[in-house]
């Protein structure tokens, strides 16, 4: 059961002591979590609030979908750091068991060959010492030429590319480090080329991992109790002013004092949500500076099959690229039986493999492809899907991306400067306005959280006083 009020407030901030009249109206952009959660907290402490979603559902790119018997989440999936993570509170509050996936070893699979992960990196040392080289004395590089003032933005494809093809480096080292710039590309959610140097491997993908059994869905169905939404509205326009705002949908214009825009950030930089006025200039720069979308995405094909043909006993099983420049193409997979209680495996696709995946191959051709990585590590054993589901976030109308990165050019400025309130009205959440974690569910909440602080004080004078689930 979920708690039935998450706002706490104390006598000096009440709502009631700072306005007489009606209930202040906020209306939030977006039903995701960033949004829900900021709606939430709004909503029990007082403001009149309305969630507007473009969707014809809730929880954005937080998605557990049940199309193959069994509840998948087709978006966020994992509680990163779950031993430091607010939503392990959360979950254990409302009773939801975790899926603890971090400490299981991972293992190669490649006809009748089997190995455990660290084994084969043993094995490549050559070739891992080669870039480990070549990626330190890039970032002290970079590092040396900023103090001075000077502007260098290197990738990550610009320092490991030479690396990856260095002839007298062995076959084996090359796949190697294939695979670790791959498991960059996909934790990151963008092709090397795309990643800044100094962030190339995110901090979050290390400790303690878990997934929710039964999904996300059920922290957005808690979160959105009580709240007034609505849903396959798109909102078109935001003006704002003086007098307060105004969300211009298809339907109808809602009317309100405050707006929190959640939406995701691909889908500001496309400017399919208008603002008027404009976003000031250095705001609207800094977010088009973060990195999301273009090429960059992290693809997920979900696949049940009639029967499990790999081990019982591992969870995590890996494919090694047969070259550089065939990397990202569903080469991780996790068996979700334990998880689940069918025979599911999931497996990721990454840099540019997963845009051209999501853009211009079918549902068929996508599988055939997943197929031909497990038929390479279990050759004469694999069998067809049932059924498979695979994701497209990149071509979503309302995500046009996974989740944000740290782009070459960018700095965490520029996230302090797109969660910046505008006009004492407008104000944003979104993983992509955090300048740790962002891309995760956690940093999701946490802006959601940020944002009805910043409202309720801006309209109060008072700092609020909370205790949602996750403290």
């Amino acid at each position: 059961m979920g708690t039935k009020n998450w706002a706490f407030q104390s006598a000096s901030s009440s709502l009631a002591q700072t306005a007489a009249t009606a209930a202040p109206r906020v209306v939030v952009i977006g039903a995701g979590m960033a949004g829900l959660v900021a709606a939430r907290l709004l909503h029990d402490s007082g403001f009149a609030v309305t969630v507007i979603e473009s969707r014809n559902r809730l929880g954005g790119r937080t998605w557990t979908d049940d199309s193959l018997g069994a509840p998948i989440d087709l978006g966020g999936s994992w509680i990163h750091r779950a031993d430091h993570n607010p939503l392990t509170a959360w979950c254990k509050q409302l009773g939801i068991e975790l899926a603890i996936t971090s400490d299981e070893a991972r293992y190669w699979f490649e006809g009748k060959l089997v190995m455990e992960r660290n084994a084969v990196w043993r094995r490549a040392w050559r070739g891992r010492l080669l870039a480990d080289l070549a990626l330190a004395g890039a970032v002290c590089y970079q590092r040396l030429l900023r103090r001075v003032g000077r502007r260098v933005n290197l990738s990550l494809a610009d320092v490991i590319e030479p690396v990856l093809h260095s002839r007298w480096l062995p076959a084996l080292d090359r796949r190697v480090l294939a695979s670790i710039v791959s498991t960059s590309e996909g934790v990151q959610g963008a092709p090397a080329a795309y990643i800044d140097i100094e962030d190339w491997f995110p901090s979050e993908a290390h400790g303690v991992n878990a997934m929710p059994c039964g999904g996300y869905r059920q922290l957005i169905d808690d979160v959105a109790t009580g709240l007034s939404i609505r849903l396959a509205t798109p909102v078109q326009t935001l003006a704002y002013g003086e007098e307060g705002v105004r969300a211009v949908t298809p339907q109808e214009t809602l009317r309100a004092d405050f707006a929190v825009v959640t939406a995701p950030l691909g889908v500001l930089q496309a400017g399919k949500l208008r603002f008027d006025p404009p976003l000031p200039p250095h705001k609207e720069a800094a977010m088009q500076r973060i990195g999301y979308g273009g090429q960059g995405v992290l693809g997920k094909i979900i696949m049940r099959f009639p029967r499990r043909f790999w081990p019982a006993d591992k969870q995590w099983l890996i494919s090694l690229p047969p070259s550089p420049d065939q990397r990202g193409v569903f080469t991780s997979w996790i068996s979700l039986e334990t998880i689940v209680g069918a025979p599911v495996l999931m497996a990721f696709t990454n840099g540019r493999a997963a845009a051209h995946f999501d853009r211009n191959a079918s549902d068929d051709e996508v599988c055939a492809a997943a197929m031909g990585v497990l038929e390479r590590m279990f050759p004469g054993q694999a069998v067809p899907p049932e059924r498979f589901v695979f994701t497209r976030w990149l071509t979503d109308p309302w995500a046009l991306g996974s989740y944000s990165y740290p782009a070459v050019g960018s700095t965490p400025d520029d996230r302090v400067a797109y969660a910046e309130p505008v006009a004492g009205r407008v104000f944003f959440a979104g993983e992509a306005t955090q300048t740790v974690d962002f891309g995760t569910v956690h940093a999701a909440l946490r802006s959601g959280e940020t944002a009805a602080r910043r409202l309720f004080r801006a309209h109060t004078g008072y700092e609020p006083v909370w205790q949602p689930p996750w403290v």
